[in-house]
């Protein structure tokens, strides 16, 4: 043959520039694959992410080197492409070349995201295995030429080494170093491969001008051929630019999801962790779930804000979780039946989609819908991060308004249209362009509720495991806000304050308190409360040197009841010079306290607050490792401000509305109020399903009767009312064990030892009302004694305590004395002559 005449003879290859490029465009597409992927990778742990690195690893070991290499060696020419003496490939070593670098990949991958912060040994060590893997494979892949003899000049070796170390470290470290600090923007990613291609390149074609080709022999019959080692390049480049396609399609289809979001009602999970960090997607999202499109509201005065009923509700709810998971089924079943939710599919396992579609539209009674909504929202929150229910963190005590910017007009601003010169003109353009939908500040068009928590170091590991980050604020708050289409100064400060009350209790400290009940009206919306802006469950107060009030305290408290701050401070200025030491002292102490209240206050209505000379008790956390729940004495002054008053006191205090203030009252932890309010959950969702008559009726009943059997059960107590039995009173209204109260007439004392239930087949249980039943039945001994209700003409009388009632709260009686106050003297004014 015309080819055995070159046998021992070295020949002198040319090079095709057409293959030269292409196998450059594919080695930067496997690097740009490789990038995308590990920039999704969110921990060394979890399934999720050992695909990531798995995919990562073949994209750049097969497709950025292996696939390069070989399209590289297809642009080398041998006596003019003559076809005898073109390089062939033995199969064994040409796997082998294919199986090594995306092992050695794979491993330098890993070690360049042991942790969520870049480190130099890290990025040295991830550095120098890609470079091993590049030169490894190369190198494996020459010994794999089967009809040449080959041999290296060592100087072209070590530049070719060093130019796959140092690349490959330098761009993979930038790459890993962006993404750390949420600065690894699509075009940085783009960069970064850029420059790991040219190290995947540079070091080929470096190595390829020291390598030397003499020929062996002939042995096409035993290769494999150049076109089927082209078909396998062609496959996985082909397969990278799917992979390509895929992400950027859900990407974009995320960011229409987010979109589309900030013009609804969702529901977030804000998640903390010790050191700040907030739980995001890695895409920089928070985990999320649409409760309903809008809320409706059912006249122009009603607003959906945080002193709206139904929103009072779920914050309630979001403390008792436990009971609301028993309900879950129920509810699912109810707004199917009722037609409330057109489609709810199956819970999806996905941690970034969201096909529900909700629409309320149709429901009479909004608000109640609007609940079970929220309840379903909430669980399939909890599914989405695959985390329980009943620890998923509280709702925080605001809403953020989203959708309040578009980009369609960012380039209309307000002051485009107010111009001082010629006001009411600039006041009509911007009419104009707002009906045009042109003007860039316009009304927010969605509503966002937190769910907020902190989770230890080890909670956190699971997290990641299953595909999420936690990232500083700062590095997430540009994605934020464009998904949230809010600017960053609104999104900001929003997300510190959720920051600074995950997972904090709030509560007064032990001791005794002087405090201000300040009341302002709202224009039909009841009032507002001032209370602190760091903790708005608290009103502003000043803590006094004293465990507790002495009886000689109240007596002097007594002294000064409904007297005026001044009168206050006047009348204890002057007993302070009193010769009793321990009077002096308690006159002393009060004075500075309410003083530090006042400079706390800074406002002239606190000098005309009045005394509540009655201390009441609010709960407190005892200083103690066990953390147990004790009351603190509150010394009060009450005023109700002008209306006019801002919505902003100072730097320190705010109005808030009284009734989510009355609200917060109750849901600490360890309230008694819990369970009374976890009992009218039931009892109000039942009486929704009960009237839904829906075709799911048995499936309703079916969820109630389970979710039955985990409520606390109720005592009712059927005695005469100047017996032992206090059941009413007593704050563990839903105590399991059996009344111990004594009757006058034990001797005619009925029990009935045996649960009884109120409609045991109402949806979703209805309330098991009691274990136990007591019934006094005693002759009346006089006219005193008759009761005026039930059979008191008959001589016997009945009493019948149902359903558990919440006791109330010190901010409860000061409400009712500051606004009696207020129709007090109105009346007193409407009745005095002119």
């Amino acid at each position: 043959m015309e080819a055995d005449i070159y046998l021992g003879h070295f020949i002198t290859p040319s090079y095709n520039a057409g293959y030269v490029i292409l196998s450059y465009l594919v080695s930067f597409t496997g690097c740009w694959t490789a990038l995308e992927l590990l920039h999704r990778r969110t921990s060394a742990r979890g399934m999720y992410n050992w695909y990531l690195l798995l995919g990562a690893a073949t994209a750049m070991g097969a497709v950025a080197i292996w696939c390069m290499h070989y399209i590289g060696n297809h642009a080398i020419q041998m006596l003019d492409g003559q076809e005898d003496l073109q390089i062939q490939y033995s199969p064994a070593y040409t796997v082998g070349s294919f199986i090594l670098p995306i092992g050695i990949e794979g491993i330098a991958f890993y070690c360049f995201s042991q942790t969520d912060h870049v480190k130099i040994h890290g990025t040295i060590l991830g550095g120098f295995m890609t470079g091993l893997g590049i030169c490894g494979m190369h190198y494996t892949g020459e010994i794999g030429i089967s009809n040449y003899a080959i041999f290296y000049s060592w100087r072209h070796i070590v530049g070719s080494a060093f130019i796959a170390v140092a690349a490959n470290t330098a761009a993979l470290g930038l790459s890993f170093y962006f993404t750390s600090t949420w600065t690894n923007s699509v075009w940085k990613r783009i960069g970064c491969a850029l420059v790991l291609a040219l190290s995947v390149s540079g070091m080929h074609w470096v190595a390829s001008r020291g390598t030397y080709y003499r020929y062996a022999a002939n042995s096409i019959r035993h290769g494999l051929s150049r076109q089927g080692v082209a078909f396998i390049v062609l496959f996985w480049g082909v397969g990278c630019c799917i992979t390509l396609i895929i992400l950027a399609v859900i990407g974009s289809r995320l960011k229409k999801q987010y979109a589309h979001r900030a013009r609804q009602v969702v529901l977030a999970s804000a998640t903390f962790d010790l050191d700040g960090r907030l739980l995001v997607t890695p895409g920089g999202q928070l985990p999320c779930r649409k409760i309903t499109n809008s809320y409706i509201e059912g006249s122009f005065e009603e607003v959906f804000d945080t002193s709206h009923p139904a929103f009072c509700w779920v914050f309630r709810a979001s403390h008792c979780w436990q009971s609301v998971k028993r309900l879950i089924p129920g509810i699912r079943a109810h707004l199917r039946a009722t037609g409330a939710v057109k489609t709810i599919q199956p819970e999806s396992k996905s941690s970034f989609s969201d096909t529900r579609s909700i629409v309320a539209e149709t429901s009479d009674d909004y608000s109640s819908v609007f609940k079970e909504l929220f309840c379903v929202a909430a669980k399939d929150l909890a599914t989405l991060i695959q985390q329980p229910l009943e620890e998923m963190g509280v709702l925080f005590e605001d809403i953020m308004k989203t959708g309040t910017v578009r980009k369609a007009t960012r380039r209309y601003t307000f002051s485009k249209f107010i111009n001082r010169n010629n006001l009411d003109d600039s006041l009509e353009d911007f009419i104009e362009a707002a009906e045009k939908g042109k003007a860039n500040i316009i009304f927010g068009r969605g509503q966002l509720l937190f769910l907020t928590r902190c989770i230890s170091s080890a909670d956190s590991i699971p997290m990641k495991a299953l595909g999420y980050r936690f990232a500083s604020i700062p590095n997430v708050i540009g994605t934020l806000a464009r998904s949230m289409q809010v600017t960053k100064q609104e999104l900001l400060p929003f997300l510190e304050n959720l920051q600074k009350h995950a997972g904090n209790e709030r509560i007064i400290e032990p001791g005794v308190h002087v405090a201000c009940f300040a009341l302002r009206p709202l224009f039909q919306r009841g009032f507002g409360v001032a209370v602190r802006k760091d903790a708005r469950n608290l009103l502003p107060s000043h803590p006094l040197a004293l465990s507790r009030l002495e009886r000689s305290h109240t007596v002097i408290l007594n002294h000064m009841d409904n007297w005026t701050v001044a009168m206050c401070c006047d009348w204890l200025r002057e007993r302070s010079l009193l010769p009793s030491a321990t009077k002096q002292k308690f006159y002393g102490q009060l004075l500075e306290s309410i003083s530090k209240l006042a400079t706390q206050i800074e406002q002239p209505f606190f000098h005309e607050a009045r005394l509540v000379a009655r201390p009441f008790n609010a709960p407190c956390r005892m200083p103690s490792t066990s953390h147990a729940l004790g009351f603190a004495a509150i010394i009060a002054f009450r005023i109700m401000v002008d209306a006019h008053q801002p919505t902003t006191i100072n730097s320190r205090l705010m109005f808030t509305p009284s009734r989510f203030f009355l609200c917060q009252q109750r849901v600490y932890k360890d309230s008694p109020d819990h369970a009374a309010f976890a009992g009218r959950m039931h009892r109000e969702l039942a009486a929704l399903a009960q009237n839904s008559g829906g075709k799911d009726k048995s499936s309703i009943d079916s969820n109630a009767r389970k979710s039955l059997e985990s409520l606390p059960h109720r005592h009712l107590d059927i005695a005469r009312p100047d017996g032992a039995s206090q059941l009413a009173k007593n704050k563990d209204s839903f105590s399991e064990e059996p009344s111990a109260s004594v009757s006058p007439c034990q001797d005619k004392c009925i029990d009935i030892k045996q649960p009884v239930a109120t409609n045991p087949t109402l949806p979703f249980g209805g309330i098991l009302v009691s274990n136990e039943i007591r019934v006094d039945v005693c002759k009346a001994d006089g006219e005193d004694n008759i009761a005026h209700i039930g059979r008191g003409s008959a001589g016997t009388h009945t009493e019948v305590i149902g359903a558990a009632s919440e006791p109330d709260t010190f901010a409860d009686l000061l409400m009712a004395l500051t606004t009696n106050e207020m129709r007090h003297t109105r009346s007193e004014s409407a009745a005095r002559p002119n």
